[in-house]
């Protein structure tokens, strides 16, 4: 009876104010609320922002004064807002036998076009066993007391979905004739841990720039340098330590960086990032080029590889989901870079290892390098002055021809190899 009793509360409220203009609703709409869910691997997180003015309604009680800021409401009201919210919204999962533990871990305010606002956030924590679960989301902040509040519901992300980013999706729309949504899930730990690995291997598949630097440090892997110059080759079983060492340092140095992002909240702006990054392929070309750092690939790699981790970790964005999710999610994403890496040290190194043991191959590495060099210049360019990148069309091209490119590769080891002179064996007079 009380819900039907709601909806017809409704009913008679908005043909009362199309009658006789009480709310005068088409020139004077009322502010409405919304909420974004992230559900996360051991429940969710959730921020509704409520207009100042609608939770003086609910709560029949004034709290903006003229010429306070939203903040200073917020801050002044903090107690009573912060118990008000957490009386009125709950989760539970579908079929569960309790509703799961929600905290109001904190209240801002800030200004907006409709007036003050309040941003609640809250964290929940399911039950053991309903993490994965669809739930339904209980919700009468505003809604319990003013019937023609509304408040939107959107699924921002989704660990058990593998869905951590991209658009938030509509859920549906809170009011005072239903206060409860569903938020259907068909997904597991394991599914979004498997989308989060996901994520890092398209992260380096699709990062033109990584690649790029991790083809010029494998350049000059099988020479060594003698005078100033690349002069002679390593044996095939020096160069694969070398590559070895290389990686693992890369690894180490972006791992490290990755970890203090994503769990400690270490950041530089990314400007500065972007344009180290576009530095480092340019120095690792013209180490390519002419050796600048001989024998010390792999500690460059590392120090590289620190400032590659912090742009990895713009890739996560985990909105404070929670220490153990942003765990999961660390180890799933790296683990995706590693395996990325990994393929790609795959299906290259053995053509390169190849083509290193012809004469070919000094042309190859120099027309390698000046290319990874103009490359990088036109990022540098791009990112320091902010003028579009001279190199884009190039790079287009790269980027929707990584199989061509492999296949070249390939064809100009084989060819290479086969031309090679045959030599001839010694005879004894």
């Amino acid at each position: 009876m009380t819900v039907l009793r709601r909806r017809v509360a409704v009913a008679v409220v908005l043909a009362l104010a199309w009658t006789f203009g009480i709310a005068d609703v088409s020139a004077h709409p009322t502010p409405g609320s919304v909420a974004f869910v992230d559900l996360t691997v051991d429940g969710a997180r959730i921020e509704q922002d409520v207009p100042i003015e609608e939770l003086e309604r609910a709560l029949k009680q004034k709290l903006w004064v003229d010429g306070e800021s939203a903040a200073d409401v917020v801050r002044r009201h903090s107690g009573l807002l912060r118990a008000y919210a957490g009386e009125h919204l709950r989760v539970t999962a579908v079929g569960g036998a309790q509703p799961w533990e929600v905290d109001v871990v904190e209240i801002t305010g800030h200004a907006s076009d409709d007036g003050p606002r309040a941003l609640f956030r809250f964290e929940v924590r399911a039950p053991p066993g309903e993490a994965s679960a669809s739930v339904h989301l209980h919700d009468d902040i505003v809604a319990h007391e003013v019937v023609t509040h509304y408040t939107t519901v959107y699924l921002r992300s989704e660990w058990a979905a593998g869905a951590l980013s991209g658009p938030p999706q509509l859920v549906g729309t809170i009011h005072a004739g239903r206060n409860d949504v569903l938020i259907t899930r068909d997904g597991s730990f394991w599914r979004g841990f498997r989308g989060v690995v996901a994520m890092g291997i398209e992260h380096i598949a699709t990062g033109t720039d990584h690649l790029m630097f991790l083809f010029a440090l494998l350049l000059a892997a099988p020479m060594t340098a003698h005078r100033g110059r690349w002069s002679a080759r390593r044996e095939t079983r020096d160069t694969l330590v070398t590559l070895a060492r290389i990686v693992s340092a890369f690894t180490f140095g972006h791992s490290a960086t990755l970890a203090l992002s994503v769990l400690g909240g270490v950041a530089l702006p990314v400007t500065f990032v972007e344009a180290a990054i576009a530095a480092s392929i340019l120095m690792t070309a013209l180490h390519a080029f002419r050796p600048i750092f001989p024998r010390h690939e792999a500690t460059v790699a590392c120090v590289f590889g620190l400032v590659h981790g912090l742009a990895f970790a713009t890739a996560l964005t985990p909105r404070d989901a929670g220490r153990w999710q942003a765990a999961w999610t660390l180890l799933g994403f790296n683990t995706g870079i590693e395996l990325a890496q990994l393929v790609l040290l795959a299906l290259v190194a053995p053509w390169l290892l190849l083509l290193a043991r012809t004469r070919a191959y000094q042309a190859f590495r120099v027309g390698g390098s000046l290319t990874a060099g103009v490359l990088a210049s036109g990022w540098l360019i791009e990112r320091t002055v902010g003028i579009p990148n001279p190199t884009g069309l190039a790079l287009m091209w790269i980027e929707h021809h990584p199989v061509l490119l492999l296949l070249a590769l390939a064809f100009s080891a084989i060819v290479a190899r086969a031309s090679e002179p045959v030599p001839v064996p010694a005879h004894d007079e």
